[in-house]
This record gives C-alpha cells, sequence and structure tokens, in this order.
C-alpha cells in the first residue's frame, strides 16, 4: 500500500521549471504524487505540454516566436514555449537560442537592443515586442520627461 502524499502546486511548478523539459511523469515519480495532478498544474499556469522525441524545426525567429507565444488582450503577449531553468521564456532556432525578450524587441523595433531589457508593462512575464525596453529607449524616456 502506498502512502498518499500531500504536495503543493507550488512544489510541482519548481519541478517542472527545474529543467528545461520534463515530463509530467517524471515529476510526478520524482514528487510521489500523481501525473493527472502535474498535468493540471502546468495547464493552470499556462506551462505547454511536454512533447516527446524532436522538437519542432522553424523556419525563422518570427515563426520560432509566434508559435510559442499568444497575443492577450491589451497587445499583451504570453509565452507558451520552452523556458530556461530559472524560467525565462527562450526562443530557439536552429542551433541558436535567445531570450524571447530579445527576439520580441528585434522583431518589433528592428534592431538589436542595446543593453539590459525592461518591461514597459506591469504584466509578468509579457514578451510582447512593442512592451520591452533596453537602454537606448529609456534614456530617450528620461530626456524627455526632463525637458
Amino acid at each position: 500500500m502506498s502512502a498518499i502524499v500531500e504536495v503543493s502546486d507550488e512544489q510541482i511548478l519548481r519541478a517542472l521549471l527545474a529543467k528545461e523539459d520534463v515530463s509530467n511523469s517524471a515529476v510526478a515519480a520524482q514528487l510521489g504524487c500523481g501525473w493527472g495532478r502535474v498535468d493540471e498544474v502546468r495547464k493552470r499556469v499556462g506551462l505547454p505540454a511536454y512533447v516527446r522525441g524532436r522538437r519542432p524545426a522553424y523556419g525563422s525567429w518570427t515563426e520560432a516566436f509566434n508559435e510559442q507565444s499568444e497575443l492577450v488582450e491589451g497587445g499583451h503577449r504570453r509565452w507558451t514555449g520552452t523556458r530556461e531553468k530559472c524560467g525565462t521564456p527562450v526562443v530557439r532556432h536552429r542551433t541558436s537560442i535567445q531570450t524571447a525578450y530579445r527576439v520580441a524587441f528585434r522583431l518589433h523595433y528592428g534592431r538589436e537592443p542595446e543593453g539590459n531589457l525592461t518591461r514597459s508593462c506591469q504584466i509578468p512575464g509579457c514578451v510582447a515586442g512593442a512592451h520591452q525596453q533596453d537602454r537606448v529607449i529609456r534614456e530617450a524616456a528620461k530626456a524627455g520627461e526632463a525637458a
């Protein structure tokens, strides 16, 4: 007879984000809970379903970004694709990996970002290109405030 283990949603989420791509079964075995519970948490927080085997090959950065994100209310964009161990959304194209924030910025503004990126909106994890700000944009906004 197996003992019932109380596992919090937070523990399940941490286990899902601890590795780049982990199955519900692997997390369930690690934590001693049912895979269905892991699947519920995955869906509730908007993590993509685990895909076994080869990952899709995208024809361009635009295609890779758009296939792994979805437009939501207010012009925001929610990331549904792969994440780094720390939770940062990443885009893979051929043999390169970049953060979804940098790809979104480049696709929206048509140039590489300078310095660190910050969000102009208050929506956690929003990857909308128009909501990303690099050093140049922040300095221009600051100069406009001083005028």
